[in-house]
């Protein structure tokens, strides 16, 4: 059996940049999600930059679907919990869990703040210890490299987080948002997929930040047994 799941980020939903109205960003995310319900999936995975006032919009849109979140450096816990408290942990304000599921272990971290806090990584030091592949959601890269946008964006203790992930044995495939582009990474036991936004793309320059707002994406990832593998779906943007 293939267990779908649709890998969607950065949606930035009613922000005011790089748009003039509320309309555009939604009906991109609109568009995405009639053409995730047309390839028969239910499960969905949010890597955050759900947008700084499109939360009620967006869980609207989610109620009859399966999905789980990971809070961008754009979201506010305190906003997210009154909607998805799933994981959220009240004294660091953040939202990050683990859960067993078709042979594999999922985690979800928190980047949020721009780096994973010390409480958080304790944690998620124990949650390594597996016998299963693991699959990690996050907002932010993990793997950088040589762009514009790696250089001003990047997971403030990058270093850190990628020495404990390459301390243990395990296969461990992250799938992450925030450079709004797409990406294949491989470094030691680590393969980093990250996937295009919802809103808009930056294109892969190390000079300089280029908004295309002409296209959108997600990626389908798919799981079966404990084979694992993923395709990026792009859609053309009307406005």
């Amino acid at each position: 059996m293939i267990k779908k799941i649709a890998h969607i980020t950065d949606l930035h939903l009613d922000e005011q940049f790089p748009f003039e109205d509320q309309i555009s960003a939604r009906e991109r995310f609109d568009s995405i999600l009639k053409n995730i319900k047309e390839n028969d999936i239910n499960d969905i995975v949010c890597t955050g930059d759900i947008g700084e006032k499109g939360i009620i919009y967006f869980f609207k849109q989610l109620k009859k679907l399966n999905f789980s979140i990971t809070l961008g450096n754009h979201d506010n816990f305190t906003e997210i919990i009154k909607h998805y408290n799933l994981g959220a942990n009240y004294d660091s304000k953040k939202i990050y869990r683990s859960v067993i599921k078709n042979y594999f272990k999922f985690i979800y971290l928190d980047s949020s703040s721009g780096s994973i806090d010390a409480k958080q990584l304790v944690w998620l030091k124990k949650e390594l210890i597996s016998s299963q592949p693991i699959i990690i959601f996050i907002h932010h890269p993990i793997i950088g490299f040589n762009l514009k946008v790696d250089e001003i964006g990047r997971l403030k203790n990058q270093k850190n987080v990628t020495t404990i992930l390459t301390e243990i044995l395990n296969e461990i495939t992250i799938y992450c948002g925030h450079y709004h582009t797409e990406s294949t990474l491989v470094y030691k036991n680590i393969t980093q997929y990250i996937t295009p936004a919802v809103a808009f793309q930056i294109e892969k320059d190390i000079s300089e930040i280029k908004i295309n707002t002409a296209i959108s994406g997600y990626r389908i990832i798919q799981l079966k047994n404990n084979e694992l593998s993923s395709e990026v779906k792009i859609l053309n943007n009307a406005n």
